[in-house]
């Protein structure tokens, strides 16, 4: 594809150039308003001086700008000159950032700050200037760190071919305001500002310093909010009668319990999209407005994709059973980076197994019961913890709650939990162990601890290797 003047340009490119030839608005906020047409100046330019600093093809850049609108027009431009990049977020260790520019090789860092340079890589300084306009034309791409909630975070590749195809699946971005309030340089962040620029719609920026997610979604004509589960949560909480509107608000990255959903649309939004997704594939299903019952259901699966549940051997289950998910379709990642044995595991025979256990039921419709590695098998009875976690959360005096296997010398593994209280909550372990029992049965958590807070991740996600450390000598569990 070429741009106006000829020059030959990849096809996300191209999209953006049409949409500023349409006069749309690429980025807004407080003090931000960009269109389309001075975005692409903006990355041409910037493509210039990453070109005259040496980064092209064979180059594999670190950014570390937490600035919204910033570090887009860097994430564009070195797609631009046909380089890779990984987000060395600011905000993460200088340790970890140099673990993660190690394993991807990376051979320059554009840094916005001195301070985030990293030992012996060589730092580009944001911003860049000078260099020729880029004229040669290379397809670059994205390399996104897993949420590493159970294990070793991975490292997937996607270049900005596959980026339009995921894009796609999100069709309300095409002429919406999206707003997300966590920062660009978390994964599904910058996965999901990327395809509202390749879908033609506004990203609206987060502000500098704390704000009110409301009143800011308001004051900028926001049409979708993309939150985690916790922020979620934490919103529906403080809010009363649809705070938003006709705003529609999508809960992804974790599962989202019936009573939360019923919360949001009554205090929130009368427009909750419940998605279910991974890091490798984009988005595989969202349930909307009318969709959402006791069953946890996450909607049918996108077009394009095939989603099956099989058993461990990869035979096909009858609908409602539960098994593995597997899928396969355009723009699902082929392997990670530098992880030949999680990519052996998760990528076969043409097929992605994100590691979940769920059921398709008559109507073509997923749910998701949990990742198959947090499965409990007590006696040969299949637990999974969403099951517990569900039940839990129904009692008005617990805000989250997370259920895992422990090891049993007698059971082989037995059920176990940790809550973390709502405020003013009074509850006792002892008392949620009874109140489980008398709703679960046998399939009951044998114990259960109380928590200030839940851990999490930078994205929300229940670290539940933390939560097993809680449970002291494991081994001589009963």
């Amino acid at each position: 594809m070429t741009d106006a003047t000829g020059t030959e340009e990849t096809p996300l490119l191209a999209r953006l150039r049409a949409f500023a030839l349409e006069g749309r608005e690429a980025a807004s906020g407080d003090g931000v308003s960009i269109g389309y047409a001075e975005l692409l100046e903006r990355v041409e330019a910037a493509a210039g001086g990453l070109a005259a600093a040496g980064i092209g093809g064979g180059s594999t850049v670190g950014i570390s700008i937490a600035d919204d609108l910033q570090h887009l027009i860097v994430a564009l431009a070195a797609v631009r000159v046909g380089a890779w990049q990984v987000t060395l977020a600011t905000h993460d260790p200088v340790r970890s950032r140099q673990h993660i520019a190690e394993r991807v090789g990376v051979t320059q860092v554009i840094a916005a700050d001195a301070a985030d340079a990293l030992p012996g890589i060589r730092s580009i300084a944001w911003p860049v200037s000078g260099g020729a306009k880029v004229t040669d034309v290379a397809e670059g791409g994205v390399l996104l760190l897993t949420s590493g909630t159970t294990g070793a975070a991975n490292l997937v590749p996607l270049s900005s071919h596959e980026l339009l195809i995921q894009a796609a699946r999100n069709s309300e971005y095409a002429s919406g305001r999206l707003f997300k309030p966590a920062a660009i340089e978390h994964n599904n962040s910058k996965r999901h500002r990327l395809y509202c620029l390749a879908m033609g719609g506004t990203n609206v920026c987060r502000p500098a310093g704390p704000f009110d997610t409301i009143a800011y979604c308001r004051r900028h004509a926001v049409t979708t909010l993309d939150l985690s589960l916790m922020q979620a949560a934490d919103l529906a909480a403080g809010s009363t009668s649809g705070a938003l509107g006709d705003t529609a608000v999508r809960v992804s990255g974790s599962a989202v319990p019936y009573a939360l959903r019923r919360r949001i649309e009554q205090n929130l939004a009368r427009r909750l999209y419940v998605r279910y997704g991974s890091t490798e594939s984009g988005t595989i299903s969202i349930a909307g407005p009318g969709e959402h019952d006791e069953t946890g259901s996450v909607g049918r699966v996108a077009p394009g994709l095939a989603v099956e549940i099989v058993d461990a051997a990869g035979a096909a289950l009858p609908a409602g059973e539960v098994g593995h998910v597997r899928m396969r379709g355009a723009g699902i990642a082929q392997g990670y980076v530098d992880g030949a044995e999680q990519t052996a595991k998760r990528f076969r025979d043409g097929w992605f197994w994100p590691g979940d256990m769920g059921s398709l039921d008559e109507g073509g419709r997923l749910t998701i019961g949990g990742r198959a590695d947090d499965m409990i098998n007590l006696n040969g009875i299949n637990i999974f913890p969403a099951e517990i976690e569900q039940v839990l959360e129904a009692h008005p005096d617990v805000a989250g709650a997370a259920a895992l296997p422990l090891v049993s010398s007698i059971h082989g593994q037995i059920p176990v939990a940790a809550v973390e209280l709502r405020p003013g909550g009074v509850v006792t372990d002892r008392e949620l162990v009874a109140y489980a029992r008398e709703h679960l049965a046998l399939r009951a958590p044998r114990r259960i601890v109380v928590l200030d807070q839940l851990p999490r991740n930078s994205q929300g996600k229940i670290l539940r290797r933390e939560i097993a450390a809680k449970f002291s000598n494991p081994g001589s569990e009963r």
